[in-house]
């Protein structure tokens, strides 16, 4: 029979990580739970615990490689946390797309992810559809992270690459790309439909078109960013509004 290991207390270490979000005054802070894949923890899979959280959980997930479909969706105040970047992998399974946030109807709130690895099944490695407040941090996504009909998404301090299309790409979306490292892609990052997106200070290096493509329609700012050894540079079409500030571009690093 699986062994249950649900942590009540918030002393586990590996909540003292920095940047980690404070709970809203008067919400519960929720339960710690273990996924491992040699079953010392409360789950085995990842999906599974997913499947089981409250709102205010936070599960935290051992070092292994993790061949499943992860979706969540209808969740709120959630949290995700590898045990390492280096150490936890998400591989896919059937869908294309290995992890996805949101599903439709049905979206997902205030979800952050952190410290793991996901790599692309299908083409698509993260989907992020039909949410609100969700934070990427320190991960490292192989493959393109597409990101559409969300509002408050905020991708920070990760490695994303190696995608045959697009290192990172929003179609009607909103949110925040900042201090990542985007390379060897087709592009770095499209902006498109009805999207207002903020690309800053990131190192976007090594893709074979424009660095940071603004469509038609779209809007918002590429600020301080260093592009190295892109096809291109920035573009903005006709239709698109962005501001373009301090951004520097190099030959090499």
């Amino acid at each position: 029979m699986r062994r249950r290991l649900i942590l009540t207390a918030l002393a586990c270490s590996w909540l003292f990580l920095p940047g980690g979000a404070a709970h809203a005054e008067g919400s519960s802070p929720g339960r710690v739970v273990i996924v491992a894949k040699d079953g010392s923890g409360a789950y085995t899979e990842i999906q599974a615990a997913i499947d089981n959280a409250l709102p205010g959980d936070t599960i935290l997930i051992k070092s292994g490689n993790y061949r499943e479909d992860v979706v969540v969706h209808s969740k709120d105040r959630l949290k995700l946390i590898g045990e390492s970047r280096d150490q936890v992998t998400i591989l896919g399974l059937k869908r294309v797309g290995a992890f996805r946030i949101g599903k439709w109807p049905y979206g997902a709130n205030d979800i952050e992810v952190r410290d793991l690895t996901v790599s692309q099944n299908g083409g698509l490695a993260v989907g992020i559809f039909n949410g609100t407040k969700i934070l990427l941090a320190n991960i490292r996504v192989q493959g393109l992270l597409y990101v559409q009909q969300a509002k408050d998404v905020r991708i920070e301090r990760s490695l994303l690459g190696g995608s045959e299309t697009t290192g990172v790409s929003f179609s009607d979306a909103q949110g925040e790309v900042v201090g990542n490292e985007i390379r060897d892609n087709d592009y770095g990052v499209t902006v498109a439909g009805k999207s207002d997106v903020r690309v800053e200070g990131n190192v976007i290096t090594n893709n074979l078109y424009d660095a940071v493509v603004f469509q038609a329609g779209s809007k918002g700012a590429a600020v301080g960013n260093r592009l190295i050894k892109n096809g291109g540079a920035i573009s903005v079409q006709e239709g698109a509004q962005a501001d373009l500030n301090g951004n520097t571009i190099a030959a090499a690093p």
